[in-house]
Order: C-alpha cells, then sequence, then structure tokens
C-alpha cells in the first residue's frame, strides 16, 4: 500500500522523551507512518499506556519495525545502549537515524571512553553531526546527535561570548537545575516523590568533586567555537516535572573589558536570527515561560562590582533539551522548515 508522508521509527517510545517524540511526530503533517517499539509495552495499544497521546496503534518489539524502508528513526535509548541499534538501522538502510544517547555526541574516543567507557561503536563517531543548529548548522549526513538538555542551554548562553572573548575567559562556572523528568522514566531513590518534593539537591558530586558526564560535552562544542577553559558544571535536581534553568557565571582574564548586558543581547540577536526557537530579553529566564514549549530564552547581566558576566538560559528539558530538538534536526535534515509540526511550541 502506497503510504504518502515520511515513514517514521521510534525506539525506545514509552521512555519520557520517547512519549514526546509520539505525541510530536503523530501530529506530524509530513509523517505518514509511525512506527513505535517499546520492549516492556510490546502489544499494548499506545493510547492505553499513555491516554494522554492522541496516538494509533500499538508499541511493537524493535525487530518489528522495518528499518530499511524508514525516512527517519528517533532511538531514544539510555547512554551506551544506543549504539547498537544506531548501527543497526544505518545498516539496514534508514536514511537518517536521530539518537537521543549521549553515545554520538562527543566525537573523541578517548574523551568518550574516559566518562562512560569502551564505545560499542567508535567508527561511527566521526560521521556523527552535533545536533544543535542554531550553532552548527543544519545537520549533514545520517547520524544526527542529539544534544544532552543541559548542553542545550549552556552552549546556546556561552557560543556567542566565547566566539567573541575567547582567551580573554578565564573561568565558567554553570550552576544547573533541572525537572525530575530529566533523570530519565527508571525511577531511583533521588526520583521517588518523597526524595524530591520539598527538596533541592546537587548531583553529579564524585569524591568531593563535580563530575557530570555533560562536562566534556559543553567544553568540546564550545572549543569549536572559541578558546574555552575547563568548565565547572554542577546540575540540581528541582521539585518539579519538567524544565530547566541555568545561571552561568563568566569570570575575565582582565575585568576591565567586561561586556554589558546590552552588548551580550546584541551578540544573541545576531548569533541567532533567523532561528525561531531561540530568543533573548533583558529580564532573566524563568522554568515557566519555557515549559512545555521547545524554546530557549536567553538573558545577561553584568556584576560590574565583582567584574563577572552572568548568562541566563531556560529551556524545557524534555522538548528543547531532547524531543523537540529531535524533532527540528529531522525537519532540517530532510529539507523541511525547522519548525514544521512545531509551530504550537514556540
Amino acid at each position: 500500500m502506497w503510504v504518502v508522508g515520511l515513514k517514521v521509527g521510534i525506539y525506545g517510545g514509552s521512555g519520557y522523551a520517547g512519549a514526546e517524540l509520539v505525541r510530536l511526530l503523530a501530529g506530524h503533517p509530513e509523517v505518514g507512518a509511525l512506527e513505535v517499539s517499546s520492549r516492556g509495552y510490546a502489544g499494548r495499544g499506545i493510547s492505553e499506556v499513555f491516554p494522554q497521546l492522541a496516538a494509533e496503534g500499538d508499541y511493537v518489539e524493535p525487530e518489528e519495525i522495518d528499518a530499511s524502508s524508514l525516512d527517519a528513526a528517533f532511538v531514544a535509548y539510555g547512554h551506551g545502549e544506543s549504539a547498537a541499534a544506531v548501527e543497526r538501522l544505518l545498516r539496514a538502510g534508514a536514511r537518517l537515524v536521530v539518537d537521543l544517547s549521549a553515545d554520538f555526541r562527543l566525537s573523541d574516543i578517548e574523551v568518550y571512553e574516559e566518562w562512560y567507557g569502551e564505545h560499542p561503536a567508535p567508527a561511527l563517531l566521526k560521521e556523527s553531526h552535533y545536533g544543535l543548529p542554531e550553532v552548527f548548522g543544519v545537520p549533514e549526513g545520517r547520524l544526527v546527535a542529539n544534544p544532552g538538555c543541559y548542553p542545550t542551554a549552556a552552549i546556546l548562553a556561552l557560543a556567542p561570548v566565547v566566539g567573541r572573548l575567547g582567551a580573554g575567559v578565564r573561568s565558567v562556572t554553570i550552576n544547573a537545575l533541572s525537572g525530575v523528568s530529566g533523570a530519565g522514566a527508571k525511577p531511583s531513590i533521588k526520583t521517588h516523590f518523597v526524595t524530591a518534593n520539598e527538596s533541592v539537591s546537587p548531583y553529579g558530586i564524585v569524591s568531593g568533586s563535580p563530575r557530570h558526564r555533560h562536562t566534556p560535552e559543553i567544553e568540546m562544542m564550545l572549543r569549536r567555537v572559541g578558546e574555552t577553559p575547563e568548565v565547572t558544571f554542577v546540575p540540581h535536581l528541582l521539585p518539579i516535572s519538567r524544565g530547566e534553568l541555568e545561571t552561568i557565571v563568566v569570570e575575565l582574564q582582565d575585568s576591565e573589558t567586561l561586556p554589558g548586558a546590552g552588548d551580550v543581547l546584541g551578540w544573541y540577536a545576531e548569533d541567532y536570527e533567523g532561528w525561531g526557537f531561540v530568543e533573548a530579553r533583558p529580564e532573566p529566564p524563568h522554568v515557566a515561560h519555557v515549559a512545555n514549549t521547545n524554546r530557549a530564552r536567553l538573558s545577561a547581566a553584568a556584576d560590574v562590582r565583582a567584574g563577572k558576566l552572568l548568562l541566563f538560559a531556560a529551556v524545557d528539558n524534555l522538548l528543547k533539551g531532547a524531543a523537540g530538538a529531535a524533532v527540528q534536526n529531522m525537519n532540517l535534515a530532510l529539507g523541511y522548515p525547522e519548525d514544521l509540526g512545531l509551530e504550537h511550541l514556540k
């Protein structure tokens, strides 16, 4: 039977990001056929598992999807689990694969292995395109590495600054806060309601030192833009469902060269002109400003007394930080407008 539109597959469609992909792609005007896999829910109706999703059909086993016929495949597995699936999809002939894990974000194999361990498909690292189009352009090739939610906010806020100040930056400290959905759907002691509710806690501190896996991703991508020092990154868990806010402190080598907030807002306007999902405003963003949207909201302030630049970035960790960005990347990679099927999320 001839199907009009794109044939799309979602692998891991029952996690938080995977369910968002189902919601977005089920209503995408160019998607003609959508198949969604889930090992835990195979055989059950998608709308039975997630009644809030107006999606037809059942979850299937991954092997039941004909990868050779896919125009686009989204892999929403955990870190270390995606690489093998991505390799199979590319070998089978899928036209485009967008991976939401960290498996293909770090092009340097030594850096990857330092933070994640042995890579299952190292030959593909050089083939992946880091999917933050506002900074690195329209995705090229068949494999898109969708950025992490924390790096998305950090890089969007920092890239215009690093690109202009470069060696003039002495240090970068990122204080990041995210909703509980950022920790994934698999329950743990730190994500139980009684643990997370009415509390805020830092995490990613190993042996008394910050060591979160998004740190090398932020550093590596910023160094593509300009000279960047090592970054101090400390994430925190907020007792909210979704949304993310970062306050970034940039210390300069010479405080007398400190730019004003208006200068930075001008850099944002210049660099992100024409990109519909990034906006800069004078007032600092709130999580509520971006929740349930694919928007990144940026702002800046100059602490003249301390000689430091403050940057602010807010995103929805499940949309601009995951599924929304993935659909945006698919649109651009296949030649569609970036906001196709996402217009309502601006």
